[in-house]
């Protein structure tokens, strides 16, 4: 998830799809191997009928990826990302062999993710696994591709690509890699306040942009598995003031579908954003705001939707939106220096942004102007790759919500829809959260036993290339 105004969610978590008749570019070359006819399969099915969909799962995937996500809970996987890309256009091939594909194709925003195909490693090469995710800007798959790694040797092209980017000056921030929690790499880069020269460090504190909706996500699971509200709640139940709060679920809010707008616009540009020192400070930015769409009709990327959740969380649970993060999911999670910092506090050990926006060709500035003065329920909170790990820990770990309700945090189905997550879903799950925003660059990956954190203060444009070879990397470890 990123907390940007140029561009949306830049990780499709949870790999099932639908496709469109190819475009643009012409239809791929398929090649001759009985995977590609899974993956041909794959995308003309999804064209079709639920029945059509429920034949094609059982013929084409793997017995064992249906042990691990029934049938059941691939259609609902199926229905959400049809909601949230529009469709998918298959373009091109960008890597084939006997039990691996990557196929690059289109979504409803012209965005261009890669969708990464994995399958049995003999006859008849049945589909194991998807993920979809975006490539590298010049259209490359992200991250590197090969024959797969041990962990000695992925830390050691790992280290030696931060070093190689920090040398060139392309790189600045802390890193970890942790395998079944245990780091293998925890190492930081670069300068944290240019002013004084003080270095980072892997304590130093970062923005994290848009990973601070996972709290807030957290959060709403924990009230709803407690019964203290339903995602099926309307707004007006918590927020009757609010403008067309009777049409809004939360659902809607959570899952980008309500047409609340985005914060990030022309009044944020023109306020004194000293302001912005809590999350209901927010609101004023997006009362008046015309919904971009009829609620429930469409999805978009808001940052607005997650502002009214924090005040939906502090009207149910009778806490204060940060005090109850600090109560319910740092201090469980054991997160000691992850905070919604207030803009020139005095906390030591903060990393100072540093942006190109704004400033001379080839320069960069303080990213201070262009920063609210305190994070909101949509993201802008400080934290560490440590604070980062501990999180993951505990959230698959299922020490602050329930497995089933962990799994909605990360882009799974509702529990309380009786789409319980399957036996073992969390057992090796992947996903990569982002955010991004000038002179901040945070991603959270995390691929079965293993979890990469990557924290810059430098732009996204910058940062996230390496990020993303890194994750290619990681992709390759066999533990």
């Amino acid at each position: 998830m990123v907390l940007s105004r140029s561009k949306p969610a830049s990780i499709l978590a949870f790999v099932v799809g639908i496709a469109m008749a190819s475009a643009g570019r012409g239809a791929p070359q398929w090649p001759d191997t009985e995977l590609s006819g899974h993956v041909q399969a794959w995308f003309d099915h999804l064209q079709g009928s639920e029945a059509e969909a429920r034949a094609f799962l059982g013929a084409h995937f793997a017995p064992a990826a249906l042990e691990q996500a029934p049938i059941e809970v691939r259609l609902e996987r199926r229905r959400r990302l049809i909601e949230s890309t529009g469709g998918l256009t298959p373009l091109e091939i960008l890597a084939s062999s006997e039990s691996a594909m990557q196929v690059r194709v289109r979504n409803r925003d012209g965005e261009e993710p890669v969708a990464h195909f994995e399958a049995e490693p003999t006859p008849p090469h049945r589909i194991l696994a998807v993920r979809l995710e975006l490539g590298g800007p010049d259209g490359a798959p992200s991250g590197p591709t090969g024959p797969p790694l041990a962990l000695e040797e992925a830390s050691r092209q790992i280290r030696s690509a931060l070093e190689e980017a920090a040398a060139a000056g392309s790189f600045s921030g802390a890193v970890l890699l942790a395998h079944e929690g245990k780091p293998l790499l925890r190492q930081a880069w670069g300068v944290a306040d240019r002013a004084t020269g003080a270095p980072l460090t892997p304590e130093t504190r970062f923005n994290v942009a848009s990973i601070g909706k996972i709290p807030t996500r957290i959060a709403l699971a924990q009230l709803a598995q407690a019964g203290k509200l339903s995602l099926d709640d309307r707004l007006s139940t918590y927020l009757p003031d609010f403008p067309r709060a009777a049409d809004i679920t939360l659902d809607m809010l959570a899952e980008h579908r309500s047409g609340v707008g985005d914060f990030f616009n022309e009044r944020y540009e023109a306020m004194d954003r000293s302001k912005l020192r809590h999350n209901r400070d927010y609101l004023e930015l997006i009362r008046d705001q015309p919904l971009w769409f009829e609620p429930g009709s469409q999805r978009r990327y808001s940052n607005g939707g997650y502002v009214l959740l924090g005040e939906v969380i502090a009207k149910a649970s009778g806490l204060d939106y940060y005090e109850y993060l600090q109560r319910n999911v740092f201090a469980p999670a054991g997160m000691q220096s992850t905070a919604a910092l207030v803009e020139g506090d005095g906390t030591a050990g903060v990393a100072r942004g540093y942006t190109s926006e704004g400033a001379p060709a080839g320069a960069e500035r303080d990213n201070v102007a262009t920063r609210p003065w305190r994070g909101s329920a949509a993201g802008g909170s400080y934290s560490t790759v440590d604070d980062l790990l501990a999180l993951d820990r505990a959230l698959l770990g299922g020490r602050l919500c329930e497995p089933a309700w962990s799994a909605w945090v990360i882009g799974g189905a509702r529990p309380d829809r009786g789409e319980v997550a399957a036996a073992g879903e969390l057992e090796a799950p992947g996903f990569v959260f982002a955010g991004g925003a000038p002179g901040i660059s945070a991603e959270w990956q995390h691929e079965g036993v293993l979890t990469l954190i990557v924290l810059s203060n430098r732009d996204p444009q910058v940062t996230q290339p390496l990020a993303r070879t890194l994750g290619g990397i990681v992709r390759r470890i066999q533990p």
